[in-house]
């Protein structure tokens, strides 16, 4: 492998959002890792996926991201194939839906944190141990969760948030060795992942009360991820980093009642 031709890990990228990253870094031309989850996969139909489009295949693997032996097998399999990495990419979430107050669990909780939170910090000091330095670019998945009330989504926002505020500390932690720390946020995306959350009926009722255009497509989100670890934004550490279209601003009641005709309100 060229040194110039990047290697790119990223976690869960085998659907959604994580899958449109895989293909937009392939893309550039760099190298895909992805790892996935026991049964949830073909790997050939993934690997179909990429060369049906041109771009080279990814290197999958079967890796449980809270699993630290098979975080070490993946890392080292890594380092053997392509002998270094550059961007880490946090992708995997996995959470307990909450729909009451029975679901109030500190088991599921920590579950949600173990899974979701702890792999962008256990996965990053890993690659030191088995690479000798850390990738470049690390950067893990957000949501408006923190900010805002989603149905049954009690602790993937607390994870987000969580997230959010550790990688500020993170990059205070990893300055010197020149690590650069940031979250991508981005809008509710039709994917599996949001549909298991909020049901499939949610789908019907923002075709109905949503101005058509506004919802951010995931190909967007990945043209995001890829600028975010390009080089042209290395200024930018630490930092929450939204996709939303600028449409955020304008949700709302305010927004409904003044395009309520269009909407048939």
């Amino acid at each position: 492998m060229s040194d110039n031709k990047r290697v790119v890990l990223i976690t869960g990228g085998t659907k959604g959002i994580g899958k449109e990253m895989g293909l937009m870094f392939a893309k550039h031309g760099d190298q895909v890792v992805i790892t996935y989850g026991w049964g949830s996969i073909e790997e050939e139909d993934v690997i179909k996926e990429y060369t049906d489009r041109g771009l080279p295949a990814p290197f999958l693997k079967q890796a449980d991201v809270i699993n630290n032996e098979d975080t070490t097998e993946l890392l080292t399999e890594i380092k053997n194939r392509f002998g270094k990495l550059d961007v880490f990419i946090s992708n995997v979430s996995f959470t307990t839906l909450v729909k009451n107050m029975d679901d109030y669990n500190e088991a599921y909780l920590l579950k949600s944190i173990e899974y979701s939170c702890w792999p962008m910090i256990e996965y990053t000091r890993q690659m030191k141990t088995v690479f000798g330095a850390y990738p470049k670019y690390v950067m893990a998945l957000s949501s408006h969760g923190p900010d805002r009330f989603h149905k049954n989504y009690d602790f993937a926002a607390a994870t987000k948030s969580l997230n959010e505020v550790l990688v500020k500390y993170l990059t205070y932690h990893f300055y010197d060795d020149g690590v650069i720390f940031n979250i991508l946020r981005t809008r509710p995306v039709i994917t599996d992942s949001l549909l298991s959350t909020l049901g499939n009926e949610w789908v019907e009722f923002i075709a109905k009360y949503d101005i058509p255009g506004t919802h951010i497509e995931l190909e967007e989100v990945a043209k995001v991820a890829y600028m975010m670890t390009s080089g042209l934004m290395d200024g930018i550490r630490g930092q929450t980093i939204i996709a939303d279209r600028g449409y955020d601003f304008m949700e709302g009641l305010q927004r409904m009642y003044i395009d309520q005709e269009e909407l048939g309100l």
